[in-house]
């Protein structure tokens, strides 16, 4: 029989050798880790007047642009993602800025992800320093969110919002960009959130796919001058963060396949009359306001998706490929032009980059070939190869985006879709 005081040193016994087996244990290894950080890249004022192209000049500021970075560590793993308010990443520069980046985080280059949000609102051009400006703002945003590595969780979900429309109206002389309501276009709003342990989102990274140009050609500065704005982008990720609390929760808006997709509404509009003729309206300053109704349309619809997901942990190490693709040129079919498709997989979470302008149903095709899995497509990503049609549109004849494109018809789309799908591979079991 164990007396009391036989049985009050065994128990002792066990509590020591517990709390020293607890203690020899090592630590379980954490999750995935995710910082944020975001930097301005306005133009410098002696950089303006800025003129691109045609258009009004831009000669003041009305919203700021700003690079926003997100890193991610994970299991034996590290991935860097940047978006930033700029028409888009040439192939030099996504060149000079992956290099900077991959020296700087240790991290490898096919696990960065740099996207433009394609507004065109901003300087078309890297040059008079301008690419300095970004690559310096991108690099702060990156050290930022290296500093504040906080463990998260991760969700994804999708919702609908109803601010784009496919432009690639046909007339009787052809095709304007207008707007055709029966012609294909993609509503999807594609989340994917980023939580903290107590329930809140350190950052949201929302697709769709609408051209960020309500404010383009308008002479919102007044007559025959224009402002700097992030557009609807800009317009939405204010909003998003501001709802959850600008200081913890960083949007990350990204387009995806809007190559022929325009919003709804735009400040200077162009459209066929009561008798067939073209005409064209401007609302100037007036603009913004369709401006801050559009990205407020989308805004609220990113906030409804991300309150509903369910956020998962994140054991699994991060997944990253890339290709370089060719296709024979349009204007050449003896030489090629090139693409690049990156994929990076976050737990059950698969995001594809590609560095062009992407039709709707080349986004369509290759989905209906992937089944359950609905991977975010990044458009304007690590580099840029303009537009890139899908197979139809060149067969109904010389849109803007056929026109536009440097790729000859029967390529872009199935090379596409058929690396795209080898870059995912099987599923996550």
């Amino acid at each position: 029989m164990t007396t009391p005081k036989l049985l009050r040193i065994s128990l002792c016994l066990s509590a020591l050798f517990a709390a020293q087996a607890t203690a020899a244990a090592p630590a379980a290894a954490p999750g995935l880790m995710a910082g944020t950080g975001k930097a301005l890249i306005d133009p410098p004022p002696a950089q303006l007047p800025i003129r691109n192209n045609n258009d009004s000049p831009l000669i003041s500021i009305h919203d700021s642009l700003y690079a926003r970075a997100l890193v991610l560590q994970g299991k034996d793993s590290k991935a860097v993602i940047v978006v930033a308010d700029v028409i888009m990443l040439p192939d030099d520069f996504y060149e000079q800025a992956v290099a900077r980046i991959a020296a700087a985080c240790g991290v490898a280059r096919d696990h960065v992800l740099l996207s433009a949000t394609h507004a065109h609102t901003v300087p078309w051009s890297m040059g008079n320093g301008y690419g300095e400006v970004v690559l310096t703002g991108i690099m702060a945003a990156i050290e930022q969110a290296q500093k504040h590595l906080e463990p998260v969780r991760v969700g994804t979900g999708n919702g609908q919002a109803y601010i784009n429309m496919n432009r690639d109206e046909a007339n009787a002389g052809g095709f304007i960009l207008g707007q055709d309501p029966e012609a294909p276009s993609d509503k999807t709003v594609r989340v994917v959130g980023f939580f903290r342990s107590d329930g809140s989102p350190l950052a949201i990274l929302a697709n769709y796919a609408v051209h960020a140009v309500s404010l383009y050609s308008s002479d919102t500065a007044g007559e025959h001058a224009a402002m700097v704005s992030a557009d609807i982008p800009g317009v939405a990720d204010r909003f998003v963060d501001e709802h959850y609390g600008a200081q913890r929760t960083l949007t990350f808006w990204t387009s995806g396949a809007a190559g022929d997709q325009n919003p709804i509404l735009m400040s200077f509009h162009a459209e066929p009359g009561s008798d067939g003729k073209v005409q064209t309206s401007d609302m100037q300053a007036a603009g913004f306001t369709i401006t801050k109704r559009l990205g407020q349309a989308l805004a609220l619809q990113i906030i409804r998706v991300t309150d509903r997901l369910a956020p998962q942990q994140v054991t699994t190490a991060l997944r990253a490929e890339q290709t370089v693709v060719s296709c024979p040129a349009k204007l050449d079919p003896a030489t090629t032009k090139t693409l690049r498709i990156s994929y990076l997989g976050i737990g059950a979470v698969d995001l594809v980059g590609i560095s062009g302008e992407v039709t709707t149903l080349i986004d369509r095709h290759l989905r209906e070939q992937l089944g359950a899995r609905s991977p975010l497509l990044l458009t304007l990503t690590n580099g840029y190869s303009g537009y890139l049609p899908d197979d139809a549109s060149y067969a109904r004849g010389n849109t803007f985006e056929v026109g536009k494109s440097q790729f000859a018809p029967g390529c872009a789309e199935a090379t596409i879709i058929e690396h795209t799908r080898a870059l995912l591979g099987p599923a996550l079991k």
